[in-house]
């Protein structure tokens, strides 16, 4: 319900306000206001959430009202319906935070209620736009990402705390005589590019003299009519050192292998073991590396640009909505990347103990958990039982299993209702457990492929997702001393294998 207070020692025009208000809004109340003690009330009680006030009253002005009420409410919309204020009057209310500025006349009453419902939309969105903006902030700060603003000149415009606290300063002004990032050239490169945006690995030398490597993203943008350049940093500074480490480590060892005889063949083959679970190793750092200054990069970007909008533009309701839902989907799809790559990260650095498994038990909890998407996509789940016990981890296996069973209901043709079929085998003294569908298939070029991280062989609006699951499923293979494949065509659906040890 709407809640008002009218301020005015004039009571005639308090009654044509009422009228005009409640002949547009079905459900309202209203406050009549006319001297300090009742002004004082209703502002300790905080019963209202819009206040119509004329500017010449004759125990204060509206625009001491304009500034108490801002001062206290910040978010409350205040409109200014005078007769006797001036074309200053109504700039310097402006600069007060004044929502609107309406002259008294008979033909303006009628436009009242319309500028409350604006103002009060206004009051909404810039509430939300501002939340919306704290909240993206406190994501960049969590994640340690700096952001800064500069305009043509490299002059510094904004930043965050991270920014400040990776370059070792205290404060923007600290950078305008000595610029660590070279803003202004940057801007110069951007300007001549058809696509003003670069992404860059750079060192960097922070005032007390210590160096860091940074991820620096920039982007040549148009604020308000003016060009500005927004950047996110990032340090990698640890990254960094692990691939220096590696690489001198490689060479240590190439130089040993080459003085090595035949009689150290054995001690050859442990050290090249080393070095392949260091290139794993670093391999895996460098991927979780890339997903935050990539793949995290893309909604963070487009989150920080559509706020951006609503916070510095004026725009239609239904634009504030559609940006705002865009925003609301890419902090989710960043949500969703974080889950799975902390699953992914567990799975490659947790202790795994190995034990007989009662594989029965494993697909019946899988399908429980995946029972509101079966029912959802009206599938069909087929278990030709009974299922043997095997070697594994029941954790590990059921992550493994759940991933191709989620990747069989999702990947289906339009109308297809998904039909999955799970049985085991013997094969050479080993346990084949099979997971057939009838997907949309995957050609013979991509199946090796699938098993990596971030591969995506369809759009996010054909089948959402992240990349990740089927990484899972090889990783958690790798992890029971397991193997996986794949045998698929085109439009003929997949059949998914896991060999697992019985012994």
């Amino acid at each position: 319900m709407l809640h008002v207070l009218v301020i005015d020692d004039n009571k005639a025009d308090r009654a044509l306000v009422i009228r005009e208000l409640k002949r547009e809004f079905a459900t309202i109340e209203i406050q009549e206001i006319v001297d300090a003690s009742e002004l004082a009330a209703a502002l300790t009680a905080k019963q209202f959430n819009v206040v119509i006030t004329d500017y010449e009253l004759r125990w204060t002005t509206g625009l001491d009202i304009l500034r108490t009420v801002k001062q206290l409410y910040p978010y409350c919309p205040v409109i200014m319906f005078t007769g006797t204020g001036s074309e200053e009057v109504a700039v310097e209310a402006m600069k007060s935070g004044l929502d609107d500025y309406v002259l008294k006349s008979q033909a303006k009453y009628a436009k009242l209620p319309f500028t409350v419902r604006a103002a009060v939309k206004r009051a909404s969105n810039r509430r939300s736009s501002e939340l919306l903006e704290i909240r993206l902030r406190k994501l960049l700060n969590q994640l340690q990402v700096g952001t800064f603003r500069a305009d043509s000149n490299g002059n510094y415009i904004e930043s965050n705390a991270v920014f400040l606290n990776l370059l070792g300063i205290d404060n923007l002004a600290q950078l305008q005589n000595r610029d660590i990032l070279n803003i202004r050239e940057y801007y110069l490169v951007l300007e001549n590019l058809p696509e003003p945006q670069q992404d860059l690995e750079i060192q960097l030398q922070r005032p007390d003299s210590t160096f860091i490597w940074v991820t620096l993203s920039i982007t040549l943008n148009e604020i308000d009519g003016q060009n500005v350049l927004d950047g996110l940093i990032e340090d990698i500074t640890a990254r960094k050192q692990v691939e220096i480490e590696r690489q001198q480590l490689n060479l240590i060892l190439e130089q040993r292998v080459q003085e090595r005889t035949a009689e150290l063949e054995a001690t050859n083959r442990a050290l090249d073991e080393i070095n392949q679970k260091l290139v794993a190793a670093n391999q895996d750092l460098e991927t979780f590396s890339y997903s935050v200054s990539h793949d995290l990069r893309s909604p963070l970007r487009t989150i920080q640009g559509f706020g951006t909008i609503l916070l510095r533009q004026e725009l239609e309701p239904e634009r504030q909505q559609e940006y705002l839902q865009r925003i609301i989907i890419n902090a989710e799809s960043a949500t969703r990347l974080v889950d799975d790559l902390l699953a992914y990260s567990r799975l490659s650095r947790s202790e795994l103990p190995l034990r007989l498994i009662d594989l029965s038990s494993v697909v019946a909890e899988v399908l429980i958990q995946l029972e509101p998407i079966i029912k959802q996509r009206q599938a069909t789940v087929q278990v030709e039982e009974p299922l043997p016990d095997v070697i594994g981890n029941y954790t590990v296996l059921n992550q493994v299993i759940s991933n191709i069973v989620s990747n069989a209901l999702k990947f289906v043709a339009p109308e297809v209702k998904p039909v999955v079929r799970i049985r085991a085998e013997s094969i050479y003294n080993k346990i084949r457990l099979w997971i057939e569908d009838n997907g949309i298939g995957i050609a013979d070029k991509y199946q090796e492929r699938i098993f990596s991280v971030f591969t995506r062989l369809h759009s996010d609006e054909e089948y959402p997702g992240t990349g990740i699951g089927l990484a899972i499923v090889r990783k958690g293979a790798e992890r029971l001393n397991a193997e996986v494949g794949i045998e698929s065509q085109p439009g003929q659906g997949s059949r998914f294998w896991i060999e697992l040890n019985n012994e």
